[in-house]
Formats: C-alpha cells, structure tokens, sequence
C-alpha cells in the first residue's frame, strides 16, 4: 500500500462532512483541556493580599434599637484566596466605595471580632475567602433599646423681640429616644422639654403664624421627635438685642460640707478651665442691656453627694444661671455646662 492510499485511509477528504467532524471533535478537546489548565491553574495559585475598607454599622430597619458607639471604623485587612476571588473581591469593594456593612447587631456593649465581622460579609463567604488579619483586632458595639416618650412640652426659642401672647401647635410633641439617653435627660432636668431652632423675630411679621424646625437634641443626646417642625405665632410687644457676656461659674455645694471639711479629703478637678469662664447671650431691651453690670449676672452649678463617687468618666453639669431681677432679660439659647470630677487627695503620711 502506498503512503498515499494509507493517507486517504486516515484522512478523509477536505471540506467533506466527515473531515468538518474530524476538525470540530479535534477543537472540542483542545478547548477542553486548555480551560481545565486554567481551572486548575486558578486552583493552584492561592495569594495573600491587604486592603482598607470601612466597616459601617447600622441596626436592623424597624427593630426598636438604637446604635451608640460609631457606626463607620476604617480598618486594615489581609485575605487569602484564588486569585480570581479576590480580584473580584476588589471590584466589588470598589463599587462598594469601601464599605462593609454589618447589622447583626444585639442589645448591649460589647466587644466584636472585626476578622468575623468581615469573615461574615456575603461576598468574602460566598467567594471562599479567609481573613487572616484584621486592625483594629476588635470593634467596641453600643446598642440600647429605643423608647418612646409622650408630651414632651415644646419651647420657643427666639431673640429680637419680646411677645405679648406665644400660640405654639402642636404645644407638645413625644420623642423616641435610647433609654441610657431618657435617663440622662431625666437626671439633668426632671422636667425635659423640645426646643425649636432659635429664630430671630425682628424680620418676622407679628400675628402671622410660620412653621420652625425642632432641635433633634435634649442637652446632648439625640431624640427623634414625632414631626420635625410646629408653627409658631407671636404677638411681638417690643423689639430687642441680644448681648454676648462672659461669667466665672461658682460652685454650691450642701451646707455640711463646711462643718464635714469635705475640701480637706477632696479636690475639684476641671477637665476644660475655660469652660468655667462662661459664654451666654443675653436678651433685653437697649435700656435694659445698658445698665447691666458684672457681677449682676449669677453662674453656678449644684454640687451633691454622689459627686465624691469615684467616677472613670468626668461628670456633665448643667450650669445654671440667674439674671437681675431688676432689669427684664432673658437667656437666649440652652444653658452651657461643665465638666469635672471630685477626685479625693491621698491620705497624709503620718509624722
């Protein structure tokens, strides 16, 4: 048999139907084999590679929780993975702007792994990734319970005029509020009220009512309140200024500690010594603003027993502040507060 007739026994004729089969089943396997190359090539690279990225916390929508703590923490983080995996974990990071969102939140506080933070992500678990360092280690997660309270009164808040008569609608509003954060408020004033936004009514026209947005803040804690404005109508009596003065903060303190030498065994400690040099704005007539003097204007804060409790964080007070009876002036804004601890001196040696 020649070489030839052996050819045409192996190799069909070009362009036939059966040569086309013979081509198609040669390229089905060459395809076949070059992707399980690359499968097996993606398998067998495994690679380590760093990124930064925030973690942003949030409550789940509609659970009466509230989130203290910071809901956004940067963070330095190392996977590991085929290489594939990661690099989509890159793009889909990117269309993420950097952010990893975790919900699976409790009550409490508490300390939280930020590797099984991340470990947790769908997209981290559903590639098949390993987080194998994460900084910060862990994350510190504030969660309290979110109450309602109702008929928190309403007060407005203004400079540039007094009123003869105030129609404020609704005249009180409720609030929902952490329930650390009602106890705060209720321990710095017993009777908490909403104030408005301050307004300045000497461009208001008087007997016209208008709408003012309310301040989202008892002291400093964060409320909600049911609507976010009331309207307000004022009947303007007369027009004034409003003067900015500066006041030393004094101290009362209950009587027996005198007769007790309390100064003896304590030490009051400021955290800011400026904050004892007040600032407040003072409403009034001209006239009135005239004759004010140092010395008229009184500011202090109340001291009590439980002050001499060791405390780890300094104490937040209030301070109060009374204004010449004499003359017809009214504190424009919240009242400023301090902050400070009662720390107790060590004991003397003995001689």
């Amino acid at each position: 048999m020649t070489r030839r007739e052996l050819h045409d026994i192996l190799e069909p004729p070009r362009y036939t139907r059966t040569w086309w089969l013979a081509r198609g089943r040669n390229a089905l396997w060459v395809l076949l084999v070059t992707l399980l190359v690359w499968i097996y090539a993606d398998v067998e690279y495994i690679k380590e590679e760093d990124f930064d990225a925030a973690i942003e916390l949030a409550v789940v929508p509609g659970r009466q929780l509230v989130l203290l703590s910071k809901n956004r923490v940067p963070v330095h983080f190392r996977v590991r993975g085929r290489r594939s995996s990661i690099d989509r974990f890159e793009q889909w990071l990117g269309t993420k702007k950097g952010l990893i969102s975790y919900t699976k939140l409790v009550r409490g506080t508490r300390r939280v792994s930020t590797g099984e933070i991340l470990s947790q992500s769908s997209f981290i678990e559903n590639e098949g990734l390993a987080v194998l360092s994460a900084s910060p280690r862990t994350l510190s997660v504030r969660v309290d319970e979110k109450i309602h309270k109702d008929a928190l009164p309403v007060k407005f808040d203004h400079t540039g005029a007094f009123f003869s008569d105030v129609v404020i609608d609704p005249p009180t509003m409720g609030i929902r509020v952490a329930a650390s954060g009602w106890e705060k408020i209720t321990k710095a004033d017993p009777a908490p009220a909403l104030r408005t936004v301050r307004v300045e009514l000497n461009s208001m026209s008087s007997d016209k009512p208008f709408p003012v947005q309310i301040v989202r803040r008892i002291g400093d804690v964060p409320v909600e309140p049911d609507e976010p404005t009331v309207m307000v109508k004022v009947k303007i009596a007369q027009l004034t200024e409003t003067e900015e003065i500066t006041v030393p903060v004094q101290l009362v303190t209950p009587t027996n500690w005198l007769e007790e030498g309390v100064w003896k065994e304590y030490v009051l400690t400021r955290q800011t010594a400026t904050e004892w040099r007040a600032k407040i704005q003072v409403s009034g007539t001209r006239k009135d603003l005239d004759q004010l003097q140092p010395g008229d204007v009184q500011a202090f804060v109340v001291l009590t027993e439980d002050d001499k409790k060791p405390v780890e964080s300094w104490l937040i007070r209030q301070v109060e502040v009374r204004l010449p009876a004499r003359l017809s002036l009214s504190l424009v804004g919240t009242k400023p507060s301090v902050s400070f601890k009662l720390e107790k001196l060590p004991a003397a040696a003995p001689l």
